[in-house]
């Protein structure tokens, strides 16, 4: 990974269908690849109030499609990091 700083819009990046702000656990949940973010909305649904499922929208998918795909996971994991640093803090 580099070190440069990325400048994230997490609202692009992270969908929150149930949130849980008192959650005592945040799991990030990545689609698999061709994936988006809408498949892990029942999961999690059915999750227990202490966790929180933060779901990755990938660039190019579904709400996203019209934006540029990433072209290597280098680049991808850095974004993420990036979009989902707010919550540990």
């Amino acid at each position: 990974m580099t070190d440069r700083v990325l400048n994230v819009d997490s609202s692009l990046w992270i969908r929150r269908f149930h949130p849980s702000p008192n959650s005592a656990v945040r799991l990030v949940c990545l689609p698999h690849a061709g994936g988006s973010a809408s498949y892990f909305f029942r999961f999690s649904e059915e999750l227990h109030p202490s966790v929180e499922a933060l779901s990755v929208q990938y660039p190019g998918r579904q709400d996203r499609r019209a934006e540029p795909c990433l072209e290597n996971v280098e680049e991808l994991a850095e974004h993420v990091v990036a979009a989902t640093e707010a919550w540990w803090r």
